[in-house]
C-alpha cells in the first residue's frame, strides 16, 4: 500500500481502516480500528463510505460482514485494497466464498490477487557459487537442466556466519481475466483456479531467485508447498 501510495495523484482522496496503524502516510486518511468502543474493520468502511472516498484500504478481511461491504465498495466505482489470510492466491477464493460472499459478486469486483511469502536472503558479502548435487536435484525436483549453478552463503562477519542477510518475497500474482471470472460462478478448488490463471506458483518464482543468486534452494523449500 505504501508503495501505491506513491503513485497515487495527489488529488485523489484515500481512506485506510487499519488494526493496528503501523505506517503514517502524508496525504492518506487513517482510521485506526478500536474494538471496546465497537470501531470494527465492518463499522470503519461503512463510516469511510459515507467520505466519497477514490481509494480504500482495508488492514484484513477477518470476516463476511466485511468481506461483503469491501465488495460492493468496489462495485461501486472505489479502488479497494485489501489483506486476506490464506496459503496462496488461489486460496483467496475460496476463502471469500466460505465467507459466504456470492460467487457473482466476486466474479463481477476482484480485479487481482498478490500472495507473498518470506525468504531469507543470501549474505553479499560471502555468497558462493556451488553445483547442487544429484540428492538435492531429486529432493527439489529441480527443473533448471539449463542453469546447473546455484548459490549459497559460505557465512562471514557481515551476516554473523549465518550465510544469509536480509529478506525478500517470493510471489503468486492471479490477475483475473474472462475465464476465471466464469469459473468463480461454479465454486472452483483453488487448484483448478491456479491452473486456468497459469500463474507461477511460490515455488517457481522461489527457483528463479534460486538461479538469480538472491536465495537457497534451502530456503524455498521450506517456505514454498510441492506445485
Amino acid at each position: 500500500m505504501h508503495r501505491a501510495d506513491s503513485d497515487f495523484s495527489p488529488s485523489l482522496k484515500i481512506i485506510t481502516v487499519e488494526d493496528p496503524v503501523e505506517y503514517h502516510l502524508p496525504g492518506v486518511c487513517q482510521i485506526q480500528v478500536n474494538q471496546k468502543r465497537g470501531l470494527t474493520f465492518a463499522t470503519g468502511l461503512r463510516s469511510i463510505m459515507r467520505q466519497d472516498p477514490d481509494v480504500i484500504m482495508v488492514g484484513e478481511i477477518r470476516d463476511g460482514e466485511t468481506a461483503e461491504i469491501s465488495i460492493r465498495s468496489a462495485l461501486t466505482g472505489h479502488l479497494v485494497f485489501s489483506t486476506l489470510h490464506t496459503n496462496t492466491a488461489a486460496g483467496a477464493i475460496p476463502r471469500l466464498l466460505d465467507m459466504g460472499i456470492d460467487p457473482f459478486l466476486i466474479s463481477s469486483s476482484l480485479n487481482g490477487i498478490l500472495a507473498q511469502r518470506l525468504v531469507r536472503r543470501i549474505c553479499r558479502g560471502c555468497r558462493i557459487e556451488y553445483e547442487p548435487s544429484a540428492e538435492e536435484k531429486l529432493v527439489s525436483r529441480w527443473q533448471h537442466a539449463d542453469s546447473t549453478k546455484c548459490y549459497r552463503g559460505a557465512g562471514c562477519e557481515i551476516c554473523g556466519g549465518t550465510g544469509y542477510k536480509g529478506r525478500i518475497g517470493i510471489y503468486e500474482i492471479i490477475i483475473l481475466n474472462d475465464d476465471l471470472r466464469e469459473m468463480i460462478i461454479s465454486r472452483p478448488s483453488a487448484s483448478m483456479i491456479m491452473q486456468t490463471a497459469g500463474a507461477n506458483s511460490f515455488r517457481e518464482d522461489g527457483w528463479k531467485k534460486v538461479t538469480q543468486g538472491i536465495t537457497t534452494m534451502e530456503e524455498v523449500l521450506r517456505v514454498a508447498e510441492e506445485d
